[in-house]
């Protein structure tokens, strides 16, 4: 028995209409010219994703009074139709009606009655994945500039920051302070204790590290046992600096308990202030060569920060150290 005589082509095309206004995908007849191609017909799915009214774009053209973008694609996409009667899930921005551009992927298929052309056109709205993708994309960057055993960022994302600062140097009338930390000690926590407990130790520091310092202070985990903090100062509030900075290391490097025993450890502390002549290249090494000096001070916590003037100069250096 042939499929006509099952199903007649009345009921046919009843049950097609009732999927096309109650789809809960969005569909749309057209007229098929590609310059004046008009709505004849849409369901409530359509109308909804776009934010249209039936009967103020009824017989109106796609681009002037409805959801279409005039484009080069949208003119590829017609001639698809007119040399391959249709297209398959093709990338297209629509435009709801309050202005915001929705990703979809649309098919369409012409189809010729009576000599009259029409297309039909199904969008599925990616707006959720085309969202969930950014959300991912982000993450995955995040996770590109993120110390994954600090939690905090790394070099990487150092280095991002800081450039910006010196790009910027001209627009801000706050001063830029890099403070460039060197543990003493850790190496010895690691060839006793293992790395382990060496971890756990840089993890309480960089959790002091957030502490002792203001939401807006950069701190990045940029080495081994390196860190580093970058301070916007008030011109007014510099002189704050140095004594802020003693402060923090004191509270930063207080004997850390691992395992059941107590470890204690220091740190050699680089600051210097941006110059109005310096690069990311000159700003950090003055900072790192900072540190060196600080170094070889052999004491626990040392500080060294040349050219500041609210420091005394010891023996050449500018100084401030804790046993």
């Amino acid at each position: 028995m042939a499929d006509e005589e099952i199903l007649p082509p009345d009921v046919l095309t009843a049950i097609l209409m009732r999927m096309f206004e109650f789809a809960p995908i969005a569909m749309a007849i057209s007229t098929s010219d590609a310059e004046t191609s008009s709505y004849l017909k849409v369901n409530d799915a359509y109308l909804r994703l776009t934010g249209l009214k039936w009967d103020d774009i009824r017989g109106r053209t796609l681009t002037s009074k409805g959801a279409a973008i005039s484009s080069p694609a949208r003119d590829r996409r017609h001639r698809m139709l007119a040399e391959d009667g249709g297209y398959v899930l093709e990338e297209v921005d629509i435009r709801h009606a309050d202005g915001t551009i929705i990703p979809t992927l649309i098919s369409a298929q012409r189809t010729i009655v009576d000599d009259v052309s029409f297309d039909v056109e199904v969008l599925l709205d990616v707006s959720a994945r085309v969202r969930h993708q950014h959300e991912i994309e982000l993450a995955l960057r995040a996770s590109a500039r993120t110390d994954a055993l600090s939690g905090l960022p790394n070099r990487a994302c150092f280095d991002e920051v800081i450039a910006g600062h010196v790009e910027r140097m001209h627009e801000s009338e706050k001063l830029l302070v890099l403070a460039f930390i060197d543990f003493n000690g850790f190496k010895a926590i690691n060839d006793t204790m293992g790395h382990a407990a060496g971890d756990e130790v840089l993890r309480t520091i960089a959790s002091r590290l957030r502490e002792s310092f203001r939401t807006n202070d950069f701190i990045a985990r940029i080495g081994g046992d390196e860190f580093v903090v970058l301070l916007e100062v008030d011109p007014a509030h510099l002189n704050d600096v140095e004594p802020t900075l003693i402060e923090a290391m004191d509270r930063i490097f207080k004997p850390i308990a691992i395992e059941g025993a107590v470890v204690e450890l220091g740190a050699a502390v680089g600051v210097t202030m941006l110059q109005p002549d310096d690069d990311v290249t000159s700003f950090v090494k003055r900072a790192d060569g900072y540190m060196y000096l600080a170094k070889q001070t052999g004491e626990r916590l040392a500080l060294v920060w040349l050219g500041h003037p609210g420091l005394a100069h010891v023996g050449g250096r500018m100084v401030r150290s804790r046993r």
